[in-house]
């Protein structure tokens, strides 16, 4: 039965549904343990929209309540929002909405982050989260959405609060059913874990962060001067380099003839000085001619001069088009801060992404900006210059502390990898890894210094072991190697065999992830959540693995052979790494729940903002008088959070604290 809670005349004794009093309405849902929610609003952005409506659904799907917050105050269902468990489907949108009105929940059960968990690993383009279609897959149920883009002009009508009813309906059955999924998977405390970070996220993009406006038109005016520099620098190279086929003589003079941001124009020239341009797609396994710089920065010694100026010119390229004038676009005008949109598992490790292309819609109608340059702005991956950083700073009377992982994967790898020579460079010597590889990887190079000189001494070869080390940690080949340090291939391998020589415990983990993955088809990331990643393809790989070798010549092709063994290699990858990286964003969603909490129990919401989460980083924005308590607050249950999943040796949090983004 639908139950619409409304002091509007017009909307009550309609025929459709029953109304009832909020007294009424509390009395009865107050006997629940849990509720099912959702809402609808005049827009997606909670910082410039409002609440129509939001709707709450007994766990027996039999009844379901729409409360009019244009007419009845929602504060007087504050109690009941923050005591119940809330069951919804992509809560993060409704939380925040509620964070409007200080309402904080914090028992969630969502149905969408827990169909990502129990699929983790599958292409989201081909496997959809919404609720139509997880409704669908679980109940064999079609909700009917046709509604839903026509609510913002339409407001709470009858058709409206019908259809804002049926989405409290099944979600209940929907949630009993995953749970099922989660005992079954053994991946409950992920469940627990995850469900507990989404009032974090929600926070995460509630608060935001500010942008120092001016000091990010100087960043951008210095980069459009240092482009254009750097293309006057590749033309006059050009010019140097005589070939006429490059260059357009003219009444005026000789000038350059190429289009630097064409690869079209810019790849016949660059085979003309020697480098090679062949790269294989990653994804099609199939060659392709290309100008990208990373397949240019491993060829040093072609031709040093040009290469030096193309690269800085594609950086700053780079630089000036993912991050220049949107980031301003997108500040907002109620806050002074950008709000972006985080992904909470938005890789297939259960790592966070962050950033999305599509534009926030209302932010441009507010700004008054073009669409496609007001998006949602990248903040994880940003340069870590001092310039850039420095863009992002506190309010007047704030201060910033950035706190983040010291050694964060390796000591995670020491640990997980149980690699003895690891976790005695940590506890007993001085924790330079880079050093610790170099001294297995280099023995007759460096046979007569100790590893705690081989920085001060020979930092050649702690800088190239930074490059084997990396490569090999997350799985890497030979030809990884070889890449990296620009060697022979035969000279790679001579280095891949003295790292497994010397990280023995790596080499049996690598060794029994790969048996594993190619047994079951997923990895475990986290044995003491339950954490997994799974293999979408895996059982048409094992199909075609369990048959004779002698017929895939007659069943197969080289193109589909060749698919197979790249589909083993990265598995056998992923099975190294992934458990260190998705370990390690578990550790700091974890600490993020402990901290937020706080937040929270000491009546800080919205004073102590959550400003940006990285890999190993948080970014946190207080009030001045706060300096010395959130600092060492945010690191105690950051080390804490470690502590629980890294027995073996600590990871150090080190906070750095000023009026801007620090590290």
């Amino acid at each position: 039965m639908i139950y619409l809670v409304s002091n509007d005349k017009e909307l009550v004794g309609l025929s459709s549904y029953e109304t009832k009093t909020y007294e009424e309405t509390i009395d009865t849902l107050s006997e629940f343990e849990e509720l099912q929610i959702d809402s609808e609003t005049t827009g997606r952005d909670a910082h410039i929209n409002k609440l129509l409506c939001f709707q709450l659904g007994t766990p027996d799907g039999k009844d379901q309540y729409v409360i009019d917050t244009s007419t009845v105050d929602i504060m007087l269902f504050k109690d009941l929002l923050e005591s119940k468990l809330l069951i919804g489907h992509n809560l993060k949108f409704d939380i925040k909405f509620l964070y409007q009105y200080k309402i904080i929940p914090m028992k969630i059960w969502d149905t969408m982050i827990i169909e990502q968990l129990l699929h983790l690993g599958y292409d989201n383009k081909f496997f959809h989260y919404s609720l139509k279609a997880v409704a669908d897959r679980y109940l064999g149920i079609d909700i009917d959405k046709s509604v839903r883009g026509e609510i913002i002009w339409r407001g709470l009508d009858d058709e409206v609060i019908k259809y804002a009813a049926g989405d409290v309906t099944y979600l209940s059955e929907i949630k009993r059913l995953e749970e099922l999924e989660c005992k079954r998977n053994n991946c409950e405390r992920a469940a627990r874990l995850e469900n507990a970070f989404v009032p974090v996220i929600s926070y995460l993009e509630w608060c935001g962060i500010k942008l120092d406006v001016e000091k990010w038109k100087a960043k951008l005016h210095s980069n459009e001067e240092k482009l254009e520099q750097l293309n006057t620098k590749l033309e006059n190279f050009v010019l140097k380099h005589g070939d006429y086929h490059f260059i357009d003589r003219t009444l005026f003079g000789d000038m350059c003839d190429i289009n630097w941001n064409s690869e079209q124009q810019t790849i016949p020239f660059i085979k003309s000085l020697g480098f090679n341009v062949d790269v294989e797609d990653k994804k099609t396994g199939k060659h392709r001619e290309s100008a990208d710089a990373k397949n240019l920065r491993k060829q040093k010694g072609v031709n040093d001069e040009f290469l030096s100026i193309y690269l800085e010119y594609k950086e700053t390229q780079k630089d000036l088009s993912t991050y220049g004038i949107q980031y301003i676009n997108s500040i907002n005008p109620n806050t002074g801060r950008i709000h972006t949109v985080f992904w909470q598992l938005g890789a297939d490790t259960g790592r966070m992404s962050c950033g999305s292309n599509k534009p926030n819609t209302d932010l441009s109608r507010l700004n008054k900006v073009p669409e496609k340059t007001c998006i949602m702005p990248q903040l994880q991956n940003l340069p870590a210059d001092e310039e850039t950083r420095s863009c992002f700073v506190s309010e007047p009377d704030n201060l910033m502390v950035s706190c983040d992982y010291s050694a964060l994967e390796s000591r995670l790898g020491a640990d997980i990898y149980n690699e003895p020579s690891m976790i005695e460079e940590f506890l007993e010597r001085s924790g330079d890894i880079h050093s610790l590889v170099a001294h297995h990887c280099f023995k007759k190079e460096l046979a007569d210094i100790p590893i705690e000189k081989i920085k001060e001494l020979r930092p050649d070869l702690r800088k190239r072991a930074k490059g084997v080390g990396f490569s090999q940690q997350f799985g890497g080949s030979a030809k990884a190697i070889q890449n990296s340090l620009g060697c022979t291939l035969a000279e790679a391998k001579e280095i891949a065999n003295a790292y497994n020589e010397g990280f023995k415990g790596i080499a049996k983990f690598k060794e029994q992830g790969s048996n594993f993955v190619r047994t079951n088809g997923y990895i475990v990331l986290c044995k003491k959540t339950g954490h997994k990643t799974y293999w979408e393809d895996f059982s048409k790989w094992r199909k075609m693995e369990d048959e004779p070798e002698n017929m895939w010549r007659v069943a197969y092709t080289n193109d589909q052979i060749k698919e197979h063994n790249m589909a083993a290699s990265k598995w056998d990858r992923k099975a190294l790494n992934s458990v260190t990286q998705g370990t390690g964003v578990i550790i700091l969603k974890y600490a993020m729940v402990l901290f937020f909490r706080w937040i929270v129990e000491n009546g800080y919401f919205n004073k102590v903002l959550l400003c940006d989460l990285i890999h190993d980083e948080a970014v946190v924005e207080f009030p001045k008088e706060l300096v010395d308590v959130v600092p060492n607050k945010l690191k105690e249950f950051m080390e804490k959070s470690a502590g629980v999943f890294c027995k073996k040796l600590p990871i150090p949090a080190v906070p750095e604290v000023g009026d801007h983004w620090i590290h």
